[in-house]
This record gives C-alpha cells, structure tokens and sequence, in this order.
C-alpha cells in the first residue's frame, strides 16, 4: 500500500504544481504584454492580446507534455 500511496502523491504534486506555473505564465505573458503595448502604443493593445494568447497556448502545450500516455 506504501507504494500506491506515494504514486498518487507524486501525481498529485505533479499536476498541482502545473496549475501554478501556468498561472504564472500567463501572468508573465501578461505583463509582457502590458510593457510591449506601453512601449509602442496601438489602438487595440495587439502586444498584449498576442503575448497572453501565446503563453496560453505554451501553458496548454505543457500540460498536454505532462499528461499520462496511458
């Protein structure tokens, strides 16, 4: 039972340590973004929509990496 306990905890801090670093992410994107826009106005805030939109996608992108192949 020790065995299955710590396979299921491993798990567990795998996927719940995913969620805070795609936060992070996208976060970051964010305010990449944000800095980008400020830098060189334009009328839509294109910089910040493209940087969240591509740390979104690279968020996902590890998730898909790190799921199960069973």
């Amino acid at each position: 039972m020790p065995k299955e306990s710590s396979k299921v905890d491993r798990k567990f801090l795998r996927f719940g340590s995913l969620g805070i670093q795609m936060g992070v992410l996208i976060y970051l994107g964010s305010e990449l973004g944000k800095y980008l826009d400020h830098k060189y106005p334009s009328e839509n805030n294109w910089y910040t929509i493209i940087c969240i939109l591509g740390s979104v996608g690279i968020s996902f992108y590890q998730l898909i990496k790190k799921m199960p192949k069973d």
